[in-house]
């Protein structure tokens, strides 16, 4: 209740809507906008789809949650049930309909009073016959649509008996069609009078329609599919009955290929009469029993067939023409499979971009709980042109089909769908090395050049007569294409690539052919640098006697890498985060405009994002307390994301604040990366990427000192031991996000200068070394990912060294000591020292004056000589009040806050506080001086639950200032 009374109803407005409720509605007997019907003592299911068709029909943004308004006896009549964000059932009466919200996604369930809209279920009381409830509702969008609605549910009784029964068998898998002339003499046995015009059938249970569909011409240009609501409220016309939705001649049932036993009961109402007239009716059920299972080979709407071992692509066009010989209008949109079976779903397994990076394996509820988008649809959760199927090394014969919905509508509505199944049946065992008609071998990132009299020979080993003129190529799919290009003189003037589209749009003409679009022996294929396996091209032959081509063949070119020098790996992180599972990542505004800076040399001014993450989410508002753009919780898509600016200060309320994007993880052990355009007020705009690395625990970094002109290797087994410790697993290779800059050295792989690019085996990895330039002292730092045996990144981590004119040891501060980085590399370089003892108390707290010497030395001053007898630290006092730093006479003997430290830091480092966010970082203090300091990258506050703080008043220990020191020495203006 507490979430009611906060975000719903101002208070004022209770007596209100209390007073609404009263007023009784205008029709009760109206039409509702969903209806359901239930035996008494029976459940029905309220199907999510209703929903979301219902809001799709008048709103144009995506529905997110859904409250009720008034309620007329659903507690007196049955009981309410919901998933909650446990994930249990649970009955939900009438207090807690009122004072509920229901969400579209489960991703959102996440407190009491929370549910999901989906799963949602009614049971009728068993004395409830007659009776109905009723429930209005309110659904909102997620760009602030809203759409009432009436829901009512009618309670028939259970168990009423039925005038007559027609039954039909049918295998599984394939279709049985209704005969007409069956439902026609029913109804003539009846005791209704006149002649049979239309039957309407009552909306089946989601028991009753789960084993197959419904279909109207099914497989024709004009197949309709029918749900359970849109079967229950058409009428079906008997022969020359003209005012009937569809014909019931038309009429077909598609069985799942799961429906290998029992049967499902339909129950209709025939309608008929003298003449014109309808007033006769007669009830009766139809029965459907389950045959034999259906051979191996019946064809679905789409069929792939695949190897044992192998992979067979997706091709998202066979889909889009699925949808267009439908009768749904507008354009294809996205796709949603339904749930298989375990035994369909036993012989494989479908991928997302398999084996490539960003790699997604599907189970059988994600293949069902994820939509997969068309060509350019942005709001798909994955790419159809990236999905495939991976057969297992045992799937040697037989087949599995897999239901699904296609989605579509004008513009950006989705309000059109229609059913189709996807068979793949298995081929041959395949080999390791598959072979085509034609194979060609090519090493990573070469060409090779194709021999037309290859294609020549395959002509005329088949049975066509005449000769070979010219081939064509079949549309090749996405993950076919990924690998390489194909090009017509590659290298050479008037040099030409092709397209998926345009390779399958142009014919290559043989020999002295001259009426093929492109000479065939001009041909070539040039393979990315990071291409492994192999593609399969499919291709006909066309030719003939004489100038006639009325002969063809079909064949396969085969394209198999050979050794490659080395294996690529592609990751790129210009900012990088690491973050352990359940674990909101805030994305730090500062971190991206620095990178602007360095790039551009000037302020940044917004950021628009140019692709999501591939696992886990990006929300805006994710806490809800922003002032800025979106008042609620917020999850990005590619269609909200399109065209967002997101301001690094923020002017006005309506602007979107850069500071309020969050990441949250979904698993664990995993990289992945947000694609964003930095932009500037000078028109300037740069292109990055922020890697963020989900691992179980966090990888720690790897430090190691070395001396002035001394190389060090890269420790391979402390590298193993901390990727090991943070992911449970074992990694192959790493690859590198970054370099020294060359005024600090290199980073070399055996006698090579290393790359950001190459994947650097374990076994191998002590050949990496770092060998600084002979004068450099100062710290570098290399990130790398570590990846799997299949190059896909694990977790993050980072190499970091030292390079010292001597080291320094104290007693108190071993290698493993938080500060041990910085008050090793600060001591070499005489900023920081120790106690007479040899200790350093990392944990004393700090004095004024020794954190004031602290500050301006790392800042660039000199040694300060006392100015006072007997007071160390007067001279860095007298020196920082002559420059501006500090006013009036602290205690050099006292401690010195949080706030003080930001202030003279920020004024030593000269730091602009003219640029700075609109946005403030923290809720503690305005300081100008602690927001530079911050937007500089040296000090850090305390997050939590989406406020930060910076406790200025708080005081530091000598650790935690020998941290912000070495920060502010390696700060980069």
């Amino acid at each position: 209740m507490s979430r009611f009374l906060k975000k719903r109803v101002p208070a004022f407005l209770m007596t209100l809507v209390m007073v609404t409720t009263l007023i009784p509605m205008a029709s009760a007997k109206s039409s509702a906008d969903i209806e359901y019907e239930v035996d008494a003592g029976d459940n029905v299911t309220l199907e999510f789809s209703d929903f979301q068709n219902y809001y799709d029909k008048y709103e144009s943004d995506n529905l997110y949650r859904m409250e009720f308004t008034d309620l007329t006896d659903v507690d007196s009549n049955g009981r309410m049930y919901a998933v909650d964000f446990e994930g249990d059932e649970v009955r939900v009466n009438e207090d807690d309909l009122y004072n509920s919200w229901f969400y579209a996604s489960k991703s959102d369930v996440e407190d009491s009073g929370e549910y999901r809209i989906k799963g949602m279920n009614y049971s009728a009381g068993s004395k409830a016959d007659g009776e109905t409830a009723e429930l209005a509702f309110t659904l909102y969008g997620d760009k602030k649509g809203e759409l009432e609605g009436i829901l009512r549910i009618y309670i028939g009784s259970s168990g009423s008996s039925k005038s007559g029964t027609i039954s039909y068998s049918v295998k599984s898998g394939e279709e049985v069609a209704f005969d007409e002339d069956d439902f026609q003499k029913l109804y003539d046995d009846s005791s209704c009078t006149g002649t049979f015009k239309y039957v309407e059938f009552d909306r089946p249970s989601t028991s009753e329609y789960a084993n197959g569909t419904i279909y109207s011409r099914y497989n024709t240009r004009k197949e309709v599919a029918f749900s359970r609501s849109d079967f229950s409220g058409t009428t079906f016309g008997y022969s020359d009955y003209a005012d009937g939705d569809y014909d019931l001649s038309d009429l077909s049932f598609v069985a799942d290929s799961s429906f290998t036993s029992g049967s499902i009961t339909l129950s209709f109402t025939l309608y008929g009469g003298t003449g014109s007239r309808t007033n006769q009716s007669t009830t009766g059920t139809l029965k459907i029993t389950s045959g034999k299972s259906s051979s191996t080979t019946s064809k679905g709407d789409i069929t792939y067939t695949v190897k044992a071992g192998s992979e067979v692509s997706f091709d998202e066009d066979d889909f889009q023409k699925l949808y267009d010989k439908s009768s749904c209008t507008g354009t294809f949109k996205y796709l949603v499979f339904d749930r298989p079976s375990t035994s369909e779903y036993a012989n494989g397994t479908i991928y997302s971009r398999y084996g490539k990076r960003n790699e997604t394996s599907f189970s059988r509820s994600a293949l069902n709980g994820n939509s997969f988008g068309y060509s350019d649809y942005a709001d798909g959760d994955y790419d159809l042109s990236d999905l495939s199927f991976v057969a297992d090394k045992a799937f040697t014969s037989g087949s599995i089909t897999l239901s699904f919905t296609l989605y579509g509508g004008t513009g950006s509505r989705t309000n059109q769908s229609t059913t189709g199944t996807l068979k793949i049946t298995s081929g041959k065992s395949s080999s390791t090395t598959s072979k085509g008609d034609i194979t060609y071998t090519v090493k990573a990132g070469s060409e090779v050049s194709f021999d037309e009299d290859d294609f020549q020979k395959l002509y005329d080993k088949s049975s066509c007569t005449g000769t070979f003129k010219y081939l064509v190529f079949d549309r090749p799919s996405t993950s076919e294409y990924a690998n390489g290009t194909i090009y017509s003189r590659y290298g050479k003037r008037n040099e030409t690539s092709f397209s998926r589209s345009a390779l399958n749009g142009n014919s290559f003409g043989y020999s002295d052919y001259a009426d093929g679009d492109y000479d065939l022996s001009d041909l070539s294929f040039v393979a990315d640098k990071s291409f492994s396996g192999s593609i399969t091209l499919s291709f006909t032959l066309y030719g003939g006697t004489g100038s006639r081509t009325n002969q063809s063949t079909t064949g396969t070119l085969v394209i198999t890498s050979g050794n490659s020098s080395s294996i690529r790996s592609y990751y790129v992180g210009n900012i990088r985060y690491s973050v352990t599972p359940g674990t909101a990542l805030q994305i730090n505004p500062n971190d991206i405009a620095r990178y602007f800076k360095k790039c551009s040399g000037g302020n940044l001014m917004y950021v628009t994002l140019i692709s999501l993450p591939a696992t886990g989410s990006l929300y805006y508002n994710y806490y809800g307390t922003s002032q800025y753009g979106a008042s609620s919780r917020t999850q990005m898509t590619a269609a909200s994301a399109a065209g967002r600016m997101f301001a690094y200060s923020p002017s006005a309320k309506t602007e979107y604040a850069l500071s309020e994007l969050t990441y949250i993880p979904s698993g664990a052990n995993y990289c992945t990366a947000i694609g964003f355009t930095a932009y500037g007020g000078n028109g300037q705009s740069y292109t990055g990427s922020i890697l963020i690395s989900v691992s179980t625990q966090a990888v720690p970094e790897i430090y190691s000192v070395t001396t002035k002109g001394t190389s060090v290797s890269f420790p391979a087994t402390a590298i193993s031991s901390a990727v090991s410790g943070a992911t449970g697993a074992s990694f192959s290779s790493i690859q590198l996000l970054d370099l020294p800059a060359t005024t600090s050295g290199a980073v070399y792989y055996g006698s090579s200068v290393a790359n950001t690019t190459s994947q650097y085996a374990y076994a191998n990895l002590s050949q990496l070394r770092f060998v600084p330039n002979s004068n450099f002292t100062g710290s570098v730092s290399i990130p790398y990912v570590a990846l799997n045996s299949s190059g896909t990144a694990m977790a993050m981590g980072q190499f970091s060294i030292g390079v010292v004119s001597s080291v320094k040891k104290f007693s108190d501060v071993a290698t493993t000591t938080w500060c041990y980085k910085y008050v090793t590399e600060l001591s070499s370089a005489n900023i920081i020292s120790g106690y007479s003892n040899g200790s350093f108390q990392e944990k004393n707290t700090i004095t004024y004056g020794a954190a004031l010497k602290l500050i301006m030395l790392a800042a660039g001053y000199g040694e300060q000589a006392p100015t006072v007898k007997g007071s160390t630290f007067s001279g860095y006092l007298a020196k920082a009040k002559a420059d501006g730093l500090v006013t009036g006479n602290p205690k050099l003997n006292g401690s010195i806050t949080r706030l003080q430290i930001a202030q003279i830091a920020s004024k030593a480092l000269k730091l602009s506080t003219t640029n700075l966010s609109n946005k403030k970082p923290f809720t503690d203090t305005n300081d100008v001086y602690v927001q530079a300091l911050n937007a500089a990258g040296i000090i850090e506050g305390y997050f939590s639950n989406g406020t930060s703080t910076y406790k200025p008043n708080s005081t530091l220990t000598r650790g935690q200032v020998s941290a912000i020191v070495w920060r502010m020495r390696n700060y980069e203006k």
